[in-house]
């Protein structure tokens, strides 16, 4: 770095690490973005995959949220009935 001004960008400050297309916007002039970058920003956006593994989790978390509400409630009703027949056979 000696010599040389310092990238906030390429050091992957100010989100330009989590988006990696922000940081190919570079320093064009306001509402100017060349064909080029604005097709190299569009391949990143395409196979950038982090945001469809947070979808995948959260439909595993709510499939599992379900599973757990099913079983507690089943379990709920069997030892209800339990309860109840013991007791009335109960003095």
């Amino acid at each position: 770095m000696i010599g040389k001004a310092f990238d906030w960008k390429t050091a992957g400050m100010l989100g330009y690490g989590f988006q990696p297309w922000l940081a190919s916007l570079g320093s064009t002039p306001k509402g100017e973005i060349g064909v080029k970058k604005l097709t190299t920003m569009a391949r990143q956006f395409r196979d950038d995959e982090n945001g469809a593994a947070m979808v995948e989790y959260t439909i595993l978390l709510g499939i599992i949220t379900i599973a757990v509400i099913a079983s507690v409630i089943t379990v709920g009703g069997w030892v209800s009935g339990r309860w109840s027949s013991l007791a009335s056979t109960l003095p």
